[in-house]
């Protein structure tokens, strides 16, 4: 029975960071990068150089605004859905259920943070790493007076 609840628990909290991705995968499309591979001539006027390098440089920076947007909606989607988990998981009575609701919002809101923290200042990230701090903290007093009172 232990097992069972073990693989349920692990099972909800690897499956809710990716629902929510593919959930906002659904719609709004993650960026494509694009590989190609051209060979500049070795004959190739400097001009010619530079009109492949500036056609490169335009489509990196595509490539990269779009993925920046798509880590924010990511973010904004997935830290209340995963700060959501947590608490829920936290007041649940099926222990199995509830385990993997707050390991699937942690990991959720990681993921989330992940992928939008190379553009995040650094006061935002001591901001978020502390309300999530808290957050955890909140719970974790929180259901073991519950447990304990019990």
């Amino acid at each position: 029975m232990l097992a069972r609840q073990i693989a349920i628990g692990f099972g909800i909290a690897i499956i809710f960071p990716l629902l929510i991705h593919y959930g906002v995968s659904t719609f709004h499309s993650p960026p494509k990068r694009e590989f190609s591979i051209v060979q500049i001539p070795p004959n190739a006027t400097a001009d010619e150089r530079k009109e492949y390098l500036a056609k490169e440089q335009e489509r990196q920076k595509k490539y990269a605004d779009a993925a920046k947007e798509f880590a924010r909606i990511l973010v904004i989607v997935s830290t209340p859905l995963g700060v959501a988990a947590i608490f829920i998981g936290a007041y649940l009575a099926f222990q199995a259920i509830g385990t993997g609701l707050i390991l699937g919002g942690i990991l959720s809101v990681s993921w989330g943070y992940w992928s939008y923290w190379w553009y995040l200042d650094d006061w935002i990230r001591f901001v978020s790493l502390l309300a999530g701090f808290a957050i955890l903290i909140f719970v974790g007093i929180r259901r073991a007076g519950v447990t304990r009172a019990s």
